[in-house]
């Protein structure tokens, strides 16, 4: 029997805790974007987030937008998730710590995903 085996993600989610979240081993306090790399300079609310702040990941081809809105769970506007499954993704929304978990076992899987993250206060 063959296994096929998928390439490690680029950046590696260590842990999320209160007010920070450790990706490849340096400590974030600040929102971060997980795609090719970690980005930081996002919005200081993840309900700031327009088309456009998603724009690299639809270049890049993913399939999977996931926004860790902090300590529990908000949404974004429903015309946001229309623009963006237009352009061929899906948005979920979902705590950090949930967006954490999700974001690992997708990238495990060789899925194309990114994720917006920010840290539970």
């Amino acid at each position: 029997m063959q296994f096929r085996q998928t390439p490690a993600p680029p950046v590696a989610i260590e842990s999320c805790g209160e007010g920070s979240i450790t990706i490849n081993g340096k400590p974030y306090t600040e929102p971060v974007c997980l795609g090719s790399s970690v980005q930081t300079g996002l919005p200081e609310k993840p309900q700031d987030l327009v088309l456009a702040d998603f724009q690299a990941a639809l270049n890049a081809g993913a399939e999977i937008l996931l926004v860790g809105t902090g300590s529990r769970q908000l949404f974004l506007p429903p015309k946001l998730a229309a623009e963006l499954s237009a352009c061929g993704a899906s948005l979920e929304c979902m705590a950090t710590d949930a967006a954490c978990r999700t974001y690992i076992l997708l990238a495990s899987e060789g899925r194309r995903v990114w994720a917006w993250l920010w840290p539970q206060k």
